[in-house]
């Protein structure tokens, strides 16, 4: 399983309904690299803000989190291909 497809299966979790706080998990698979353009981290798909505010976030605020993590996982699968 790929990283993005970890991803993807950790979001369909946790968008799946309404969570507590605790319940709501972390996005981090310990692969900690920003991409080419220092956007977002290859693991998780998180921009630094996003990683550095996960604590502080209520169980709403992480589910936006995670929801902008599905929408780049599609966009990387519907991106341009070779």
């Amino acid at each position: 399983m790929n990283t993005i497809d970890l991803i993807a299966s950790r979001a369909v979790s946790v968008c799946a309904g309404a969570l507590k706080d605790a319940e709501v998990a972390s996005p981090c698979v310990a692969i900690c690299q920003m991409d080419a353009a220092g956007q977002l981290c290859t693991g998780c798909l998180r921009t630094l803000d996003e990683i550095t505010v996960w604590r502080s976030l209520d169980a709403p605020g992480k589910q936006a989190v995670w929801a902008l993590i599905v929408q780049r996982a599609q966009a990387r699968f519907d991106g341009p291909t070779p």
